[in-house]
This record gives C-alpha cells, sequence and structure tokens, in this order.
C-alpha cells in the first residue's frame, strides 16, 4: 500500500502521517462545529423585551396622570390609550439595570364613567402585538358651579365677533393636535406665577345668568404687569390676541402636552421661538372675557384640557425610578 511504502523502513513516517491526518480531522472538525454554533446563532430569536407599567388604578374625568414605563432592553415603547398612540423615549436607569421612560395621559372632562384600557408595546411593532395592559376606571370628578358678571359682548356676541372666534378655535386646534415626538417637560412642573388658585379647573360656570361652557383651566392670582414663567421647556405655536382669551401664548412641551396662559398684558415670545423652564414669557392682564387682572393657566393632553394644578402639586418627582401619581 502506498502509505505503507511512504512510512519506510523505521515507522516513522507513519508517525508524521498519523499525526496529519488526526489534524486535518480536527480541523474540519472544528470547522463544523462553528457553522453549527452560528447556524444556532442566527436561528435562535432576539431576546422580548419585558415591559412593565405603573400607573393609577383610577382617575377622575378631566384630571391628568403619569405613566411610568420600564424595560430590561433598550428602545422606544408606545404607549396605545384612548385610540392614541404616543411614543415614550426611554433612558438608561441610573438605579437599576434596565430603562426608564414617562408620559402624562388624560381623560377629557365629562367622560362617561367606565373602564380604559392602557397598553405598552415595544415600538415599532404592530398595535396588534402583544403588549402589557392596565385596567384604569374612569370616575366622575365633582366640580362646583361659579357665577360671574362680565360685559354683554361676551356672554352673546355678535356674529363678527363670533366669525373671529371660530377662526382662533381653528388654530387652537391645530396647535393642540402637535404630537411632537420629544419630551420636554420635567415633573412636577414649574408654578407660572406665585399666586393662589382663584378659579379651579372645571367649574360650572354661568355668565350673567346663562349657563356657559366649563372653566378649563386654572385662574391664578396676580398683580397687573407681573411677570408669567413658562412651566417646562418648549416651543412656542401660537402667541397673539383672542376674544375671549385675550393675549395668549401656547407652548408645546412634546409628547402632545401644550400649555397656555391667556389674559396677558403683554407678550414676551414669538411663535417658533424655543422657552426654557421658568422663563418669563408674558405680563399678567386682564385683556378678553374677565373681570380682573389674573392669569388663567390651561394645560392639553393629546388634545383634551386637563387640571394643570395636579402637574404643579402632586406629579411625582422625575427621578427615573418607579414613580405613581
Amino acid at each position: 500500500m502506498q502509505c505503507l511504502l511512504f512510512a519506510g523502513r523505521d515507522g516513522r513516517g507513519a508517525a508524521r502521517l498519523l499525526s496529519m491526518l488526526m489534524a486535518y480531522c480536527c480541523l474540519a472538525l472544528s470547522s463544523v462545529l462553528s457553522s453549527a454554533l452560528l447556524l444556532v446563532a442566527l436561528a435562535t430569536p432576539a431576546h422580548a423585551a419585558v415591559l412593565s407599567l405603573d400607573a393609577p388604578h383610577s382617575t377622575g374625568d378631566g384630571k391628568p396622570f403619569v405613566v411610568t414605563v420600564t424595560a430590561d432592553v433598550p428602545g422606544d415603547v408606545v404607549l396605545d390609550w384612548r385610540g392614541q398612540a404616543v411614543t415614550v423615549p426611554m433612558a438608561a436607569d441610573g438605579t437599576r439595570a434596565g430603562w426608564t421612560g414617562q408620559a402624562i395621559l388624560a381623560v377629557p372632562l365629562d367622560a362617561k364613567p367606565g373602564t380604559e384600557t392602557l397598553r405598552a408595546r415595544v415600538a415599532g411593532q404592530p398595535k396588534a402585538a402583544a403588549a402589557v395592559t392596565r385596567a384604569i376606571a374612569v370616575v366622575r370628578a365633582a366640580y362646583p358651579e361659579q357665577r360671574l358678571t362680565v360685559e354683554g359682548k361676551y356672554v352673546n356676541p355678535d356674529k363678527a365677533a363670533l366669525d373671529r372666534h371660530e377662526a382662533e378655535r381653528a388654530r387652537v386646534k391645530a396647535a393642540l393636535a402637535l404630537r411632537t415626538p420629544e419630551r420636554l417637560w420635567a415633573l412636577p412642573m414649574e408654578r407660572p406665577v406665585p399666586g393662589d388658585v382663584s378659579s379651579l379647573f372645571g367649574l360650572r360656570r354661568v355668565f350673567n345668568g346663562e349657563p356657559r361652557a366649563p372653566h378649563r383651566g386654572l385662574d391664578l392670582r396676580g398683580e397687573a404687569g407681573e411677570p408669567v414663567n413658562a412651566c417646562a421647556a418648549g416651543r412656542v405655536v401660537l402667541a397673539e390676541n383672542h376674544y375671549f382669551a385675550g393675549n395668549s401664548v401656547y407652548i408645546d412641551h412634546g409628547m402632545g402636552v401644550v400649555s397656555m396662559y391667556f389674559h396677558l398684558s403683554a407678550m414676551d415670545v414669538a411663535p417658533g421661538q424655543t422657552v426654557a423652564r421658568d422663563q418669563v414669557i408674558g405680563r399678567v392682564g386682564s385683556t378678553g372675557r374677565v373681570t380682573g387682572p389674573h392669569l388663567h393657566f390651561g394645560m392639553a393632553v393629546l388634545g383634551d384640557m386637563v387640571d394643570p394644578q395636579v402637574l404643579l402639586e402632586n406629579a411625582p418627582g422625575d427621578t427615573g425610578a418607579t414613580t405613581r401619581e
């Protein structure tokens, strides 16, 4: 046989040949194993994100609430709430291994009592994908009545005033429909003026004996000309005079959160301008339908007017830890 002839008479050649054959077999086996491991790695699905939600079990109509979502892998999370989707930017959590994000949600004033479902899913997945859910009970909040006396033109405006109001409402609706993905707000929000509350959100208002729409903001006491500060960082989307609200400033804070400041004597910002938290954006005044100088401070979440006092006084600190309103 050729192998025996190559081995020679002393057997040293056979040993060398055997050694070469063993080395070749080991190399071939190693290559096969490496390929098998690669195939296994490619065939193994990526680690699915583990999400958790922290949200209140119930909320009142017109009341905003804070949702904290955590994940064990990086990547944005989408919250599905009352037919709308809110993308939550996630950030590394310094207190534990994971990623955390927050969103502000709400139900509108006069929403019917019942149960709403909050869903959290990984961004990029379809709405029908598996999600973490939380049932949130909606209860009717108690709002008192308030009677006011103002000029007759503000109770029953003429056609020209109504036409003007409708044009203003269209611009306001566009501002409240903004869904800027960046989160510019932080909790708790800054109080725009130090004065006490003179009229609560949700008051059932009666002007000159005639019932009108509920009060959809928070009236804060202030002297004429007193500085008004932005409650959070954001971008000015409207700064103009309105028939009922007078000189008005609207600021987009991202993720569907918009704040508004009415009846100003002066506006110190312009549309498109970026503002910082606590920056002066105007002055307390008595323009529009008012009984005296004060600040009407409003807040919209995903287009619905909500009680801003909750976010000023009872909102959880933005520490990155799991929080509950």
